[in-house]
């Protein structure tokens, strides 16, 4: 499990593009508001609508990145910056909008180095925020045209409808805005505005679950253990209310099983997985971390998890690798981990993930003695942390261990020479 955690963390790390563009996109976007709305409101919403129209044409030209389009339109999303400041003018009844966004092509390659169950999360909440937007127009296009018929007495009441409907839109938007923090890892400002989205909107489910994400996170990379419980008890209730407004929310019900994983309730967390597979039977991710909850009391039902995953995600190199850790640690089926391991190192594209496969194969050929393929993977392992941005503390051990297996061949030499290079890693 600790393998597996790791490569969850290394996964997260974002890297930079040297030959980076700014690609830029101008367009427009329009909203006419009706008498008992203020034309704040119209111009708030003529801006979402000009920023949505230019993150379209962005789509379009992302499209040669050769991402699926959910993972475009998160980019996309969460990676735009308004260029100067936006433009309005009064067209007739409406309020036009005119605004610039900026997107640095290096997005691309930020986000195929991220970890998979973080895109898979980020697509989710994109799709999320898309939905909860298209929902919110409908609704004013249906208020807005009945509106137009209202009796003077129900001016009051069509005031108190508007204000709802407004305040929802503004509320998702503060959902939108925390989920382009949390992807950029300003985790105290996503807080700030998801807390801000639920003042607006104490029933919008989202920012509950957006925020109880980046506190289990935060619990997750927090060393002062109380600090980590007072965040996880945190998301624990964040997502306790997202569950009670929205009993179908399969996404909210695995980020508490997560949470709940994370801190060694593996009963809770089996509990809140099971809800999520009833609701969304086809997640992998969910497969794997019941799984994960399963390795201590029970072996067969951890493996049927782990193979349904591999199943349902035949090409994902992480659904593998968790496996093949279960394989080695649990069951001592060695060569079925070594098998796994491969499989994943044949299936993955990211060198840090790629670097950290090699290294479990190692470990796995050091336990049963067979020094000389250990030795290989470990220099594998060496070669493609060393020329990559990050320097994980797993670099030191890694060097150790390589030369606990040249001192057990009796090569002196390199074994005293990667001794060395641990105590010089181990120092900085």
């Amino acid at each position: 499990m600790k393998k597996f955690l790791a490569a969850l963390i290394m996964g997260s790390l974002l890297f930079s593009t040297a030959d980076a563009e700014i690609r830029t996109f101008r367009a427009t976007g329009e909203d006419s508001a009706t008498k008992i709305e203020t034309q704040d409101v119209a111009k708030v919403r003529a801006l979402d609508r000009a920023i949505k129209n230019a993150l379209k044409q962005a789509s379009e030209t992302f499209k040669a990145s050769g991402l699926a389009e959910e993972e475009i339109s998160a980019i996309i999303l969460n990676g735009y910056e308004i260029i100067g400041a936006a433009e309005y003018e009064q067209v007739g009844n409406n309020c036009r909008a005119t605004v610039e966004l900026g997107i640095d092509d290096a997005q691309i390659g930020n986000w195929i180095r991220r970890d998979d169950r973080e895109k898979f999360a980020l697509t989710n909440a994109a799709k999320e925020t898309q939905k909860l937007f298209a929902a919110n127009d409908a609704r004013l296009k249906d208020l807005r045209e009945r509106a137009e018929n209202m009796k003077k007495q129900d001016k009051k009441f069509f005031k108190a409808e508007f204000n709802y409907v407004n305040n929802e839109f503004l509320s998702n938007q503060k959902v939108e805005a925390g989920n382009k923090f949390a992807y950029k890892g300003r985790f105290d400002d996503a807080i700030k505005l998801y807390t801000e989205a639920i003042t607006l909107n104490e029933y919008n489910a989202a920012a509950y679950n957006r925020r109880g994400q980046v506190y289990s996170v935060m619990a997750a990379n927090q060393k002062v253990v109380p600090v980590a419980e007072s965040y996880r008890r945190q998301a624990i209730n964040d997502l306790e209310k997202a569950t009670r407004l929205n009993n179908n929310y399969a996404e909210a019900f695995a980020n508490r099983g997560f949470v709940y994983y994370n801190g060694k309730f593996f009963g809770q967390a089996i509990k809140d997985f099971n809800r999520a597979i009833q609701l969304e039977p086809l997640n992998a991710w969910n497969y794997i971390y019941r799984a994960q909850c399963h390795r201590p009391t029970d072996k067969n039902l951890a493996l049927a998890d782990f193979n349904k995953a591999i199943e349902l995600n035949p090409n994902n190199p992480r659904m593998y690798s968790a496996r093949g850790d279960f394989y080695e640690q649990d069951l001592a089926d060695f060569s079925k981990a070594a098998a796994d391991y491969t499989q994943a190192i044949e299936l993955e594209k990211r060198e840090e993930l790629l670097a950290l496969n090699y290294q479990n194969r190692g470990d796995l050929y050091r336990k049963q003695k067979m020094y000389g393929k250990a030795i290989d993977d470990y220099t594998r392992a060496i070669e493609l942390i060393e020329r990559s941005e990050q320097k994980p503390l797993l670099l030191a051990w890694i060097y150790r261990k390589r030369g606990e297996c040249y001192q057990s061949v009796g090569d002196g030499a390199h074994s005293q020479a990667d001794f060395k290079k641990f105590d010089e890693l181990q120092r900085r």
